[in-house]
């Protein structure tokens, strides 16, 4: 049962909405604090790369209504529909494209270039250095010379608890005590219990990537990037890193 929830975790949580319903406060956080990095300009071209069920649509709404132009890549078709359905709800659908590819593949399906690729949490979960290397290649091909890359990946201090405790920190400086508490008796003990410690436990085994700060930096370098900002998000559990092409 174990293997068939690990190889099927992201479509089974896509697809049933769980990924939604049980995403800590302190994820979206890490979406906000990637959204601010995105330079200004109503025409900005932007590939969510990994873009998975679209969720970071939640917080690019209304650059997107502004006339920001925003395609997503995610390998998983169960991903890939729930993101146009987002977007439906939202009412960007008309707005926006989606692309049902592995970043990986040697010919990616796209000529367009963009201003700015984003990764919230997709790279990670590549196996090999090898694949993550092919993905970033692939993602330096169809980025405009002046654009810039902005990823965020976890770190080897990756601690469920810790993105629990913030989150209800966080929930409760938004929405008020009772919103927090909530969220703490009958929300995060999923949160932690399915998503969280599923998502550690992957990382510590190494079949997921977490990183130190320089080993995130190392390999966006040794891909043709310079780094210009990298910082702490996600309670400390992961690190944000804004690059652009290497002069």
């Amino acid at each position: 049962m174990s293997k068939i929830y690990s190889k099927n975790y992201w479509s089974i949580g896509f697809k049933s909405h769980l990924y939604d319903r049980l995403s800590p406060e302190s994820y979206f956080e890490s979406m906000r604090q990637l959204v601010a990095a995105i330079p200004d300009g109503k025409t900005l071209r932007l590939l969510d790369a990994g873009c998975g069920s679209g969720l970071l649509l939640r917080f690019l709404t209304e650059r997107i209504r502004e006339g920001m132009v925003y395609t997503g890549v995610d390998l998983l078709k169960t991903g890939v529909e729930q993101a146009l359905i987002r977007a439906q709800e939202l009412g960007v659908a008309s707005q926006v494209s989606f692309i049902h590819s592995d970043l990986t593949t040697s010919a990616f399906p796209t000529n367009e270039k963009f201003d700015v690729i984003v990764g919230h949490f997709s790279l990670y979960t590549l196996a090999s250095d090898k694949k993550r290397q092919e993905a970033l290649a692939n993602l330096k091909t169809v980025m405009k010379p002046d654009g810039l890359l902005i990823l965020a990946n976890p770190s080897v201090d990756y601690d469920a608890d810790l993105i629990i405790d913030d989150s209800i920190r966080l929930v409760r400086d938004r929405h008020g005590f009772f919103a927090s508490l909530i969220k703490q008796a009958l929300i995060y003990p999923f949160t932690k219990a399915i998503g969280l410690r599923f998502i550690q436990k992957q990382l510590r085994a190494g079949i997921w990537k977490a990183y130190t700060q320089k080993e995130f930096s190392l390999e966006i370098e040794r891909a043709g990037f310079e780094v210009r900002h990298i910082e702490d998000v996600y309670a400390g559990s992961a690190f944000l890193v804004v690059a652009c092409l290497s002069s």
